[in-house]
């Protein structure tokens, strides 16, 4: 068993660094453990197995037997869809296939004690994007963009838990992981004018975050068929750090310094040459959004054989202010520019989403589960007025304010709803059909998810923006065993 478990973990471990994920703009990235999966993630009132451990620890107090639950092979196919880039009838589409480890989870019975480790890759994704628009409507000075983006997104949680049953019907429960989240975005840029100039641009930015998230949870057992659960998280930034470089070049600039431009920062500093003018920028951000989650569940169990549950799932927001403002120096000329001070990037709308399952056991070693669930943004909703107006008061005056007294200048730049990048909106509905077959020592379960959603979003500062689909197809094969 021991050696089995430490093949499973390095396996897990190795897949985790080699595999990368998706910018969450919506809470719900997942389902982790046998039964919550095909119970459409409605599994806060029974967390009966190692995967409670993040759902609800304190449902682990209810397990009878020692276990090491396993779903190391999940496939997921997602497609997100930009519709009207710019031109009508100019879409592109974000496609991403994987093979990812997804959890592992060991529990282990001291009568009124449970304790378990699990490891959980929350989500894991990657997507690349390369398009062309020729003779965009909304800029009749382009002849052509071209856009070529890598992004990798990524977190895993590792950490111990335990269970205490104070009564035959009430448990509480904790978990404590260590966080580990990463992103990686790699980003070129290029643009052809009708006077046949052009300008290029070339950047990468690389972030790493660690931090804490403790899960506290109470299980009751109201009556025999009934179970409430409910379980809350927060996450707590402890460390991190992020790189970020940029070369932009102007063909029609001068030769010389002033031709092209260098940006480098990190979480200490951030400085550039901008058109032969020195600034010293705001420093990065190296942290993420510290958001609470309160999760309530119910379970009914009418029969031996079947057994339904629901769970209601409230996401925080999150929104920080701090000092954004630069100052440049060109020759004996200075600017200081005065900004929006909201850092947009960590911003989060506040979410409530719900998830319905139910399990029926055909025979007495297989079951069948379904379940429903909701997965809302967690950004603003995207307008395509409010993009239009954006782009009329940037071409009319910058959006901006500035006034001068002899070699000084002050600004004040009006925060742009083009440059939020946090510019995806999409509403999302989910469903889940899974089959489990079990006997006294061990499980398998195969189960079949479908997200769909659609919304709008505004990925180019310099355009309009256009609708969005989003379509994903996940396969979980989960294994556990029993002593």
């Amino acid at each position: 068993m021991k050696k089995i478990l430490y093949t499973f973990v390095f396996t897990f471990l190795v897949g985790s660094i080699s595999l990368s994920a998706s910018e969450p703009f919506n809470n719900i990235q997942g389902f982790y453990g046998e039964r919550a999966a095909g119970l459409g993630g409605a599994f806060t009132a029974l967390s009966d197995d190692p995967s409670g451990a993040y759902y609800n620890p304190a449902g682990m107090g209810f397990a009878h037997n020692d276990g090491f639950s396993l779903s190391a092979s999940n496939f997921k196919n997602v497609k997100r869809s930009y519709i009207n880039i710019d031109t009508p009838g100019q879409t592109y589409n974000q496609t991403y296939q994987g093979f990812d480890p997804n959890f592992v989870g060991i529990l282990k019975n001291f009568d009124k004690w449970k304790f378990g480790f699990s490891i959980v890759n929350t989500y894991n994704y990657a997507y690349d994007r390369a398009d062309q628009v020729n003779y965009p409507l909304v800029s009749p000075s382009i002849n052509q963009t071209r856009n070529y983006v890598k992004e990798k997104y990524s977190q895993l949680l590792v950490g111990p838990s335990f269970a205490y049953l104070i009564t035959d019907r009430l448990s509480i429960g904790a978990t404590l992981y260590y966080m580990n989240d990463t992103k990686e975005i790699s980003k070129t840029q290029f643009q052809q004018y009708t006077n046949l100039s052009y300008v290029m641009r070339s950047s990468v930015d690389n972030r790493q975050t660690t931090g804490l998230m403790p899960i506290l949870g109470i299980q009751y057992q109201a009556h025999q068929k009934v179970s409430l659960g409910m379980s809350m998280r927060r996450i707590f930034v402890t460390g991190g750090n992020r790189l970020y470089n940029e070369v932009y070049t102007d063909s029609a600039r001068s030769a010389g310094s002033s031709a092209v431009d260098f940006l480098e920062g990190t979480q200490s500093g951030f400085s550039a040459i901008e058109a032969g003018a020195v600034t010293q920028k705001p420093k990065l951000v190296s942290s993420i959004p510290q958001t609470t989650e309160i999760r309530w569940g119910a379970a009914f169990f009418p029969t031996s054989r079947f057994l339904a549950s629901f769970d209601v799932i409230y996401t925080s927001g999150y929104r920080t202010n701090r000092a954004q403002d630069e100052i440049s120096k060109s020759g004996n000329k200075y600017t200081y520019t005065m900004n929006d001070t909201e850092v947009r990037e960590l911003t989060r709308i506040s979410t409530m989403n719900y998830a319905a399952g139910m399990e029926y056991y055909l025979m007495d070693t297989f079951s069948v589960l379904a379940g429903v669930f909701t997965n809302e943004p967690n950004t603003k909703p995207i307008s395509w007025t409010e993009s239009a107006v954006d782009l009329y008061l940037q071409n009319l005056y910058n959006n901006q304010l500035s006034a001068s007294s002899g070699d000084n200048s002050l600004v004040y730049k009006y925060p742009r709803s083009g440059n939020n990048p946090r510019n995806e909106y999409s509403r999302n509905r989910g469903l889940s059909l899974g089959f489990s077959w079990v006997n006294a020592k061990s499980s398998i379960s195969l189960t079949f998810i479908r997200e769909v959603g659609s919304g709008n979003s505004r990925i180019d500062p310099s355009s309009l923006s256009q609708s969005f689909e989003y379509s994903a197809h996940s396969v979980y094969i989960m294994v556990s065993s029993r002593n």
